[in-house]
């Protein structure tokens, strides 16, 4: 019975792999890749019969070797101070916690409590607002932006459903970042225009999801951060998500900022403008954030127990409609174009290059993921039914930033740290990399054993279905 469920299960998933709308993201995959990955699931129940789900769950994990993995990434290359990485199913979630909320001494260790900063994962709120509008039949994707936003009149003909797919590029006169108050800022927001000379060939940016947080507050009458709060957070059961950080909750928040920019010109500097409370973003700040004024690009702060929470009320398509839970990793920009991003709905797509890609080929073809500046990611596959979280503060105490030309002056430390040497003498943790190394070490060991544990799952399910239809048979 097990080798028959075997097969039949690494069919289904080279289905779902292939349940993609573009042919160049099929057949990344093959059904002896998947029969890999689940056959140490069917040999572990073979030799383990009498165990129960979850004593075998805690062997899979012992046996899958990603607690030295993880340990590796974080006490011993020190990629981050700390993460915390859940993983599981729709009715499952495994926590991971590793390290500590910063470098600095007063640190506490991390868990499933550890609040982060989401960064740029505040863009899958925004994304999923808009998203619940259409569905409500308050606003239509194809309206203009102006029709709404009539003091945004660089956008033109600019249409909700371009800012939401990154497909029209746009540009403010004067950074924002730059600005000296939220006055200042929000009149430099308010000269955003399509922009015309660019080539499309870096399509993310932050601008449209800034955008469309106005279209939220507009429609519904409500801030920004009060209609996620009721349309999401309480639906999903993710009280300990915020814009602004209640007081009594800041000694459980993990630090960024205190990285580190080294220039071309041998120029250095460290980062100490954020404070604590305060999100990583530029942009986000100045525009209000500690106030609570929530963007659309970056400022949310959540938890790993609550990105378990959304991810599993997602795949339960309890936040929206499963015609668009299927179709919100859509690839909207990098079809038979090189070296162009992939992207959906103000989230990633599957890229045919695992490199560059944010997701894991082995998911299905429906899989989104969304990532942060910070060291944040989420991986929803509403085909397969899993999902994978990590938090961490890579932008703590470590190089965020370093010039092409510096980059010999990099080294590797005892224990495979990657360090540079600042003209100050002082020594950094390199975390210019981050995002590949995180995927080869924290993201990729972890979603494999997300599918065995699926794999699991089902398997324990069928037999005792199995069992059940036996007894049923002889009782007859």
């Amino acid at each position: 019975m097990l080798e028959k469920f075997l097969e039949s299960y690494a069919q289904m998933l080279l289905m779902n792999h292939n349940d993609a709308k573009e042919k160049e993201h099929r057949n990344l995959f093959t059904k002896d890749d998947y029969l890999n990955i689940l056959r140490p699931v069917v040999d572990l129940i073979k030799e383990n019969k009498d165990n129960s789900l979850d004593e075998l769950r805690e062997k899979l994990y012992l046996q899958s070797g990603v607690d030295e993995i993880l340990k590796e990434a974080i006490y011993n290359r020190k990629m981050a101070p700390g993460a915390v990485i859940t993983y599981g199913t729709s009715n499952y979630k495994n926590v991971i916690s590793l390290g500590k909320t910063s470098d600095f001494e007063d640190s506490i260790s991390t868990d499933e409590n550890t609040i982060y900063d989401l960064a740029s994962v505040t863009k899958l709120f925004t994304s999923l607002s808009i998203q619940l509008l259409d569905e409500m039949d308050q606003i239509n994707l194809n309206d203009k932006i102006t029709d709404y936003l009539p003091w945004l009149p660089g956008l033109g003909d600019t249409t909700i459903n371009e800012l939401l797919t990154f497909n029209k590029p746009v540009k403010t006169n004067g950074r924002i970042d730059k600005a000296n108050n939220k006055e200042e800022a929000f009149e430099i927001f308010k000269s955003i225009e399509v922009d015309y000379e660019n080539d499309g060939k870096r399509p993310y940016t932050d601008m449209g999801a800034m955008v469309l947080k106005y279209i939220v507050e507009k429609v519904s009458g409500m801030s920004f951060y009060d209609f996620i709060r009721q349309y999401i957070l309480k639906k999903a059961n993710m009280n300990n998500t915020f814009v602004s950080i209640p007081e009594e909750k800041l000694n459980n928040l993990a630090l960024t900022g205190y990285d580190g920019f080294y220039y071309k010109d041998g120029n250095y500097r460290i980062n100490n403008s954020v404070q604590k409370g305060d999100c990583y973003d530029a942009k986000a700040r100045i525009m209000g954030q500690k106030n609570g004024n929530l963007s659309g690009h970056a400022g949310l702060f959540s938890t790993a127990d609550n990105m378990s929470n959304l991810a599993i009320a997602l795949i339960n398509r309890e936040i929206i409609t499963n015609e668009d839970l299927l179709h919100m990793g859509d690839n909207k920009t990098g079809v038979n174009r090189k070296n162009i991003q992939y992207l959906g709905k103000l989230c990633y797509s599957k890229n045919p290059v695992q490199e560059d890609s944010e997701i894991y080929h082995p998911l299905s073809g429906r899989t989104f993921a969304s990532a942060g500046w910070t060291g944040t990611q989420l991986t929803v596959d509403p085909d397969n039914n899993i999902f994978y979280s990590l938090l961490s503060n890579r932008s703590n105490n470590r190089m965020t930033f370093i010039d092409a030309d510096k980059k010999s002056l990099m080294f590797v430390g005892e224990n495979g740290e990657k360090l540079i040497t600042l003209p100050n003498g002082k020594t950094m943790i390199d975390a210019t990399r981050y995002a590949w190394d995180r995927d080869s070490l924290l993201v990729h060991p972890v979603i494999k054993l997300a599918i065995q544990n699926k794999f699991l799952e089902d398997c324990m399910k069928q037999y005792n279905e199995n069992i059940s239809k036996n007894y049923q048979k002889r009782h007859i």
